[in-house]
């Protein structure tokens, strides 16, 4: 009777833990891709998940902007050249959210950045246009 009550509580324990609901923040990526971009591009060099995932991201909009060089403004926040890389991370990230996670078309990046770009030339923080792209995205719409 002992074993018959041992094995039953071991299954249950078992059932348990596979049904239990995993901590965290769910994945962006998957791993492996993660693994075979990162081998290829210094882009992906930080230390933890969130970086890598914050790094993705802005990844995910550089062509767009890239594109759109044209944009008043727009290097301030963003502007790779030969020796020179300036960009406020935490706008381009929101831009890449809105991107790649939450599946705003190009020509909505491309508004967002304009708004971004004239923001931050008026005067603006980083914080600030960061949260305001994170309210207009999770509202989508821009009237927040």
């Amino acid at each position: 009777m002992n074993e018959t009550r041992q094995s039953t509580e071991k299954r249950f324990s078992e059932a348990a833990s596979e049904n239990k609901k995993k901590r965290g923040r769910p994945t962006v990526y998957k791993r492996d891709h993660m693994e075979g971009i990162g081998r290829d591009l210094e882009i992906f060099d930080g230390r933890t998940h969130r970086t890598h995932v914050n790094q993705y991201y802005r990844a995910a909009v550089f062509g767009i902007l890239e594109e759109h060089k044209e944009i008043p403004y727009l290097e301030e926040i963003f502007k790779i050249g030969q020796c020179l890389c300036i960009q406020k991370d935490e706008i381009i990230e929101q831009l890449g959210r809105m991107y790649a996670q939450d599946g705003y078309s190009e020509e909505t990046i491309v508004e967002a950045a304009m708004l971004a770009a004239r923001f931050y030339h008026n005067g603006n923080t980083v914080k600030e246009i960061a949260a305001y792209l994170r309210r207009v995205r999770k509202a989508k719409s821009w009237d927040v």
